[in-house]
């Protein structure tokens, strides 16, 4: 059954200006917003934990860093980790080869951390859509006003 278009939240209309009252859900969710910044859950490896950093900052300047949403950015940075941890086994090549007694090749084949870094990938990528974090999911939701200080002799305040 086609469910049509995802529904944007409210608060991405106002932003957009494109709020309408006939189309606004009257009891839309309303999740708190993370108020001090997490730390990386110790599950996370050292790539993941660099890419938690990240995103979790910058989320939390555009004012969109949410309680609700942790679990899930827990599972993108890992995703991302696993992927960067198979990228740096693979340098050595994503090959393996077999040879006979004499020397001959008998065999070649793809390591298996070749297949384990195209899963984390994407799966990562799937959720990274969840977030905006990938160019063509950022076009499609507005930037929140963030409001800046004006630095000024006058400015007391």
């Amino acid at each position: 059954m086609a469910q049509g278009r995802k529904k944007i939240p409210t608060q991405l209309k106002k932003i957009a200006g494109t709020d309408r009252k006939d189309r606004s859900l009257k009891n839309e969710m309303v999740v708190s917003e993370v108020i001090s910044m997490p730390e990386a859950p110790s599950f996370l490896n050292d790539y993941a934990v660099a890419e938690w950093q990240l995103v979790t900052n910058q989320l939390a300047d555009l004012k969109m860093l949410h309680e609700v949403d942790l679990a899930l950015l827990s599972a993108y940075c890992r995703e991302m980790g696993m992927y960067f941890e198979m990228v740096e086994v693979l340098k050595g090549g994503q090959i393996e080869r077999t040879y006979d007694r004499d020397g001959r090749l008998r065999a070649s084949k793809l390591k298996p951390e070749v297949k384990i870094s195209r899963d984390c990938l994407d799966r990562a990528m799937k959720i990274a859509v969840q977030f905006g974090f990938t160019p063509s999911a950022r076009a499609s939701i507005p930037q929140p006003e963030i409001k800046e200080e004006t630095k000024s002799k006058y400015n007391f305040f």
